[in-house]
């Protein structure tokens, strides 16, 4: 019998907590808003498990929230990489904020055995926040691991307005315009729990609506079906413009968010 080749996949990422230690406005995975949810080894080992010979994502992503806030962090790395396979050619990264670094310091030697690289977002010129950044980036040159600094100062993307029980789709009256202008990349593929969704805001917008009464703005795309490891795998990666895509704005929405660090009552959002 002939063996199953494997789908190739641009980039699949996935949260390994909800949890955040920012409040950045306008957060794509709506974690900027309190919510409180570490995933285990095995709650993350039996999301891969059911994939791990169906695809395989030339770039593998472990984000949230903020990653370092949960304390199997160093286990979760080397279980990925081991779970997955990962092989020189393709690029597998821990995404943080960086702030958190010193809560785990066998972080280095994990980076390092797994050929895991930290990348690391930059999210304001305020100089409070800047003072902080700069000193764990001082500390993660010095550890001499592989990783970059993403720029999300002056590049942020709004595919919502408001926030917390506030929020409402910016919305579009042509979903092809608002794929070609996508704020979440188009391929940034999301795994929850056993399942696949085309981008966050998909993803995680059902936990929003388990906190909050949202405005029937939001139905059409509460009713979006994800990708179930039974399902049409190849016509799922290959869809392009989807009528979903119209939960986000035809043009590209970007902004320069305030400081993450302080609350929403701070700014007189809630």
């Amino acid at each position: 019998m002939e063996r199953f080749k494997a789908i190739d996949v641009p980039h699949l990422e996935w949260h390994v907590t909800h949890s955040c230690n920012f409040t950045c406005q306008g957060c794509g995975h709506f974690t900027n808003d309190g919510y409180i949810e570490n995933f285990t080894v095995d709650e993350l080992k039996s999301w891969y498990l059911p994939w791990i010979d169906k695809i395989r994502p030339r770039e593998l992503s472990m984000l949230g929230g903020e990653p370092l806030l949960n304390k199997d962090i160093i286990e979760i790395i080397y279980m990925t990489k081991e779970i997955w396979s990962i092989e020189s050619d393709q690029v597998f990264e821990l995404v943080t904020n960086a702030l958190l670094i010193d809560k785990h310091p066998d972080l280095p030697k994990a980076l390092s055995d797994t050929n895991c690289v930290l990348t690391i977002t930059k999210h304001s010129d305020d100089e409070k926040y800047v003072k902080l950044f700069d000193r764990c980036m001082d500390k993660i040159k010095s550890w001499g691991v592989k990783h970059i600094v993403h720029d999300a100062v002056d590049y942020w993307l709004k595919a919502y307005v408001g926030y917390g029980p506030t929020i409402e789709p910016i919305g579009s009256d042509d979903f092809k315009e608002s794929w070609d202008n996508c704020p979440t990349g188009q391929e940034n593929f999301q795994l929850y729990k056993d399942k696949i969704y085309k981008c966050a805001p998909l993803a995680y917008l059902p936990l929003q609506k388990e906190k909050y009464d949202l405005s029937d703005k939001w139905e059409p795309y509460l009713k979006y079906i994800p990708l179930s490891p039974d399902g049409d795998i190849e016509k799922f990666f290959s869809r392009k413009a989807e009528t979903v895509c119209a939960m986000c704005p035809k043009k590209s929405g970007r902004f320069k968010k305030p400081s993450p660090l302080y609350s929403p009552k701070h700014y007189g959002i809630l």
